[in-house]
């Protein structure tokens, strides 16, 4: 845990690693209060006077994705502690509803702005020291008159009394007691009750006149001065306004924010943060500010005029153009001597708090040149170097930048950053080319052992069978690891010519749905070859030449419907046996046509019985090149005792 300043009575505990952040936080409390610094939760949970702490603000980044869990431990150990967040924009959704939802005071955007920064924390302050001098316990408050209500304000236990003057936003004609307590005010107050929630929604929590979100809920409380929903509406609407009011007062709107505090006084005279924010409005005003300057400057403290002549410069007076220039001038001056000091840094943000103002004035760009060319310079061949690989050159030029005062240590971080990436990458491409090689040799020793499968394959014909041991599963196996390697080349046109002598041995036999699968299987292995555009030919030519005509045995083709013959009685009698031979057509569709009978070993016995059974036979058509086609076929039928 370390500690910044004095050990004054209040104390402020920041939570963060960003080092930026600590410095922007240690300015902006000036010694004013006990600023405690833990670098992570486990810090923070272990330092000794945790439970004493006023204010808690923490950064974003240490918290993680989950704030709120890591928000309440803390609070479970310093009860009543104020907690400011800062975050990025990022985070600003997740910052936004836990503010939203009370359980954090304020969110800061980083990079935080020192003017912002300081005002948050004093808000927060007084915050811490208004609810440490306001009693929580919380009573029941008595019975009112119509026209006096009483209201607990939240954790603050703030009084809203109605006295008799009139609201500006209410109405003149305001009915009396015996009215309110007819039928309809149930009716009256639901009615405001929803048009307050509508303006809260639609952000109108106190503008426009008489259609506000305060309006409705005062006008509730008139009627009902205990109704829990308005008495906390009230607050939650007036809780918004104060958060406008602190936007208001950061932006140099003093007359804005005093109409809004008039307003607040008026519902909530009691509100702990009134006084607070009555004295920002007193000290946010351009003429108390330009007051301030001129002493400043009369001091010889042209840091702090500076201060105050850019917030009158954003206001709604224009600055002098006589005291920019005793101000500015002082300020150039306090960064030559900061340059000659050694003071790099604070040269630097003296000389961009000038910029702010007018960005032209004279000497700057002197200043900046004189500070940032050389540096520019070797930061712009370190990463030239870094890309191209030369790492070594790199961080030797990086060394140099270092010696310069301008040079920024978060750009120095990040180039190193770039070298050690490049470094890593460097690592893993030579890694990564030593398992490629292992890989590759993986490969070939694998494809060796199928190229040896194949060749045994092929040598007992086992050209497309058995699933996943034949010549065509140990080839594909072999295309899948290396299509380049000779192995494959080799065992691809040794496959395919199987494949061809295969296919002509079916085309021979007339067995073309076999002919055309062998055919298949090689156009698929070899491509576009002048052996397969033969073959192809000589298929479709022998198909063309033989369809219809070719006669093959019945056994040949796969019957889906068998009716078996009904044997003559006539035969029977006789004890005549007997068999028929009988040719027919299979058409596409796999029926059975153009029955015709060929030779019968009893004659006029057997015909007829024969042709009512064939004609009801089925079969799968033959297919050729997908296509189902008609086909000639031969079967003898047999009528045996």
């Amino acid at each position: 845990m370390e500690k910044a300043g004095k050990q004054p009575e209040i104390k402020i505990l920041l939570l963060s690693d960003d080092q930026e952040f600590l410095g922007q936080v240690t300015d902006a409390v000036e010694n004013r209060y006990a600023l405690f610094h833990a670098k992570d939760l486990k810090q923070a949970l272990g330092f000794d006077h945790l439970s004493q702490v006023a204010l808690l603000i923490a950064d974003s980044e240490v918290l993680g994705g989950e704030p709120e869990p890591i928000l309440e431990r803390l609070s479970r150990r310093a009860p009543g502690m104020i907690q400011v967040v800062a975050g990025t924009g990022n985070d600003k959704a997740v910052l936004k509803q836990l503010m939203d939802d009370g359980k954090i005071f304020r969110v800061l955007t980083k990079p935080c702005q020192p003017g912002q920064t300081r005002l948050y924390i004093e808000a927060a302050i007084k915050q811490a020291m208004q609810m440490r001098g306001v009693d929580h316990s919380v009573e029941k408050p008595p019975v009112r008159s119509w026209k006096k209500p009483a209201l607990i304000v939240g954790s603050a236990a703030a009084v809203l009394v109605s006295v008799a003057f009139v609201i500006p936003w209410g109405d003149d004609d305001t009915a009396g007691p015996d009215d309110y307590r007819a039928s309809g005010q149930g009716a009256l107050i639901e009615q405001h009750l929803d048009k307050a929630r509508s303006a809260m929604q639609e952000k109108r929590y106190f503008e426009p006149k008489n259609n506000n979100a305060i309006y409705y809920y005062f006008q509730i409380l008139t009627l009902d001065p205990n109704n829990v929903g308005a008495q906390r509406g009230i607050v939650a609407a007036a809780d918004e306004v104060l958060a406008q009011t602190e936007q208001d007062l950061l932006r140099n709107r003093p007359a804005r924010a005093a109409k809004a505090l008039v307003m607040i006084r008026n519902v909530l005279p009691d509100h702990p943060r009134l006084a607070f924010f009555d004295s920002l409005v007193g000290a946010t005003s351009p003429e108390q500010r330009m007051s301030n300057a001129r002493r400043a400057i009369d001091a010889g403290q042209y840091e702090q005029a500076f201060g105050l002549l850019a917030e009158v410069s954003t206001g709604d007076s224009a600055t002098p153009p006589a005291m920019e220039k005793t101000v500015l001038g002082g300020v150039l001056e306090h960064a030559r001597a900061a340059i000659s000091s050694g003071e790099i840094g604070r040269a630097l943000d003296l000389i961009d708090r000038v910029k702010v103002i007018n960005s032209l004035y004279g000497g700057i760009a002197e200043i900046e040149d004189q500070l940032g060319r050389k540096y520019s310079t070797l930061m712009s061949e370190a990463r030239t170097e870094t890309d191209d690989g030369n790492l070594g050159s790199a961080e030797r030029l990086l060394g140099q930048a270092e010696t310069i005062p301008v040079a920024s240590v978060s750009s120095i971080r990040l180039a190193r950053a770039r070298i050690s990436k490049a470094l890593q990458a460097m690592s893993e491409e030579a890694a990564a080319l030593a398992a490629q090689e292992r890989l590759e040799e993986q490969i070939a020793d694998r494809v060796n052992a199928l190229n040896q499968e194949f060749r045994a394959s092929i040598a007992d014909d086992r050209l497309l069978a058995p699933r996943q041991g034949n010549a065509f599963f140990f080839l594909d196996e072999m295309r899948k690891l290396n299509p380049g390697s000779e192995q494959y080349g080799a065992a691809s046109l040794a496959l395919t010519n199987k494949l061809l002598e295969q296919m002509w041995q079916d085309l021979a036999a007339r067995e073309y749905a076999a002919a055309e699968s062998f055919l298949k299987q090689a156009e698929q292995i070899g491509g576009e070859s002048e052996e397969l555009t033969a073959a192809r030919a000589g298929l479709e030519q022998d198909w063309a030449a033989h369809q219809g005509s070719t006669v093959i045995p019945a056994t040949q083709m796969k019957m889906t419907n068998f009716v078996e013959p009904d044997f003559p009685k006539r035969a029977l009698r006789r004890n005549i046996e007997g068999w028929v031979d009988v040719e027919f057509t299979v058409t596409a569709t796999g029926e059975v046509s153009e029955i015709e009978i060929v030779d019968a070993e009893k004659t006029g016995y057997f015909e007829k019985a024969t042709l009512q059974a064939v004609a009801q036979w089925r079969f799968e058509p033959q297919v050729f090149r997908g296509e189902p086609h008609r086909q000639r076929v031969r079967a003898r039928l047999r009528f045996n005792l």
